[in-house]
Formats: structure tokens, sequence, C-alpha cells
């Protein structure tokens, strides 16, 4: 995102789960990060 967004990967306090929050101007971007972090999260947890 070359400083152009930020991210978010915390701990759920209430549920058994990972929250991940992006932000960047293009939508796209924002999903294709996302979508990586939580899949990446996923396989660490099999």
């Amino acid at each position: 995102m070359a400083g152009n967004g930020r991210v978010l990967v915390r701990s759920s306090g209430t549920e058994p789960m990972v929250r991940v929050m992006v932000e960047v101007a293009q939508y796209e971007t924002a999903k294709s990060v996302a979508t990586a972090l939580a899949d990446a999260i996923a396989a660490r947890q099999r």
C-alpha cells in the first residue's frame, strides 16, 4: 500500500476470532490485502 492506507489485525475481545481491517482509497486493494491477511491467519490456525 506504500504508505497510502492502514491495516489493523487484532484478536476479538468477545468472540474466538481475529479481526482484520484495511483502509485504503482503492476498494480492490483493500479487499485484496484483507483477503490475503485473513487467508494467512486461517492457514496458521489449522
